[in-house]
């Protein structure tokens, strides 16, 4: 697999470990949407909750075990809470996330992120590894990504990536991803101010911020034309929407908010410029959006058909999960 360098933080150049096979590291399911806080009165049906365990080698290198727990610290950014209920709390139990091998047996497990090579589970499965590797392997209908190398410092490579760049990367796309969405339902209702609040939010719009640092250097390396629509996309955001936001223009805001998506489209469809997003993202994850315009009635029933007019119209009409 062809390398690249993908960030430069602190001076560390992050280059892409193999990917076995391509995107396990884009399409591994990290989270669910569950209930939370149940038996209080704010119980939330669908909140985003890790979907995996990180596990460790009980007798691994402190800095690999170190790595894991950066691994879990990026997850909690794009969670929203770790998944408990009051009668958790009750028993004195709260969900798992980052736990050793010799844990692994005694708790019930769909999906786990395995980080270094000195553990139980790389050795049942008989695995070597000669460069910095990020393996998914599906064994009785679990999930297993493997984060391994050759030596210590191929598996540090490997879960720093995976942690600074992969989750960090997942963790605004999400964010902001669902914000947009939210954010036309605040100009649909006619919440100038709450709209405002949610373009300059870290936890928002503004949460991009991490995926523009991030593919900066990448982005330095695209067409003219690529960067041209960056360019009016981040214009669009955080110059002229909240200019028409401020003085309470709803159409031009709605306008505006259209042209935006229409950037997104751009580059994640390939409709005028190169494709970006070269892989189909996981519907059950995805899909969250149609029941955040749902909520804030942008999507309309008609006879057995959802219509999602609202928004998927003209260039930005394909919906679903097929590539253009």
């Amino acid at each position: 697999m062809k390398r690249f360098a993908v960030l430069g933080l602190s001076g560390i150049a992050f280059a892409q470990p193999v990917i076995e096979p391509n995107f396990a590291d884009r399409l591994f399911p990290y989270v669910a949407y569950r209930e939370v806080w149940t038996g209080t009165p704010a119980r939330v049906e669908n909140a985003t909750v890790p979907n995996t365990l990180v596990v460790y080698g009980a007798g691994e290198d402190p800095e690999v075990v170190a790595v894991a727990g950066r691994i879990a610290y990026y997850l909690g950014q794009w969670t929203e809470d770790i998944g408990f209920t009051a009668e958790d709390v009750k028993q004195s139990r709260m969900p798992e996330l980052l736990i050793s091998d010799r844990r692994l047996k005694d708790i019930g497990w769909q999906n786990i992120i395995v980080v270094g090579t000195n553990n139980e589970v790389v050795r049942e499965l008989g695995l070597k590894f000669e460069k910095p590797t990020i393996k998914l392997v599906q064994k009785d209908g679990k999930n297993i990504l493997i984060v391994g190398g050759a030596s210590k410092e191929q598996v540090l490579q490997a879960g720093r990536y995976l942690a600074d760049v992969r989750l960090n990367f997942k963790a605004g796309a999400y964010k902001t991803f669902f914000s947009f969405v939210a954010l036309r339902g605040y100009i649909e209702k006619g919440e100038f101010d709450a709209a405002l609040r949610l373009i300059k939010s870290p936890s928002g719009i503004s949460a991009c911020g991490k995926n523009m640092a991030l593919a900066g250097p990448m982005v330095a390396q695209w067409s003219d034309d690529l960067k041209a629509v960056v360019r009016q996309r981040n214009n669009i955001l955080y110059n002229e929407l909240p200019k028409a936001l401020g003085v309470r223009d709803k159409d031009k805001a709605v306008s505006l908010w259209k042209e935006a998506m229409q950037t997104c489209y751009q580059c994640h469809q390939g409709i005028g410029v190169p494709q970006v997003r070269k892989f189909i993202p996981l519907e059950g994850i995805h899909a969250r959006h149609q029941q955040i315009a749902e909520s804030f009635g942008l999507v309309k029933v008609l006879g057995n058909q959802k219509s999602c007019v609202a928004c998927h119209a003209g260039s930005t009409q394909i919906r679903g999960y097929s590539q253009k």
